[in-house]
């Protein structure tokens, strides 16, 4: 399974975009961020990859400060593969 998980360094930044993707009709799930992040602790956004192109344009529209990233994940088995997109 691949999605796509939507980094902040802001546990708040986190919510309040979870939040304006809900109202939009997005499915989103709030989860830890993968440490294959490289970008600290925190919460991310997970999104199927099909809601990408509507993320990226969110983040370019709500500009939070804290927006870290976006990766792909990759779930086979047990195994999971993070890589920056």
């Amino acid at each position: 399974m691949e999605y796509i998980i939507i980094a902040f360094r802001s546990r708040a930044h986190t919510v309040e975009f979870a939040n304006f993707l809900k109202s939009n009709g997005v499915a989103i799930e709030i989860v830890n961020t993968p440490k294959e992040a490289g970008v600290g602790c925190g919460l991310s956004v997970k999104v199927k990859k099909q809601s990408f192109n509507f993320c990226k344009n969110a983040v370019l529209k709500l500009a939070l400060s804290s927006f870290a990233g976006f990766f792909l994940l990759t779930s086979v088995g047990r195994e999971q593969r993070v890589r920056s997109i």
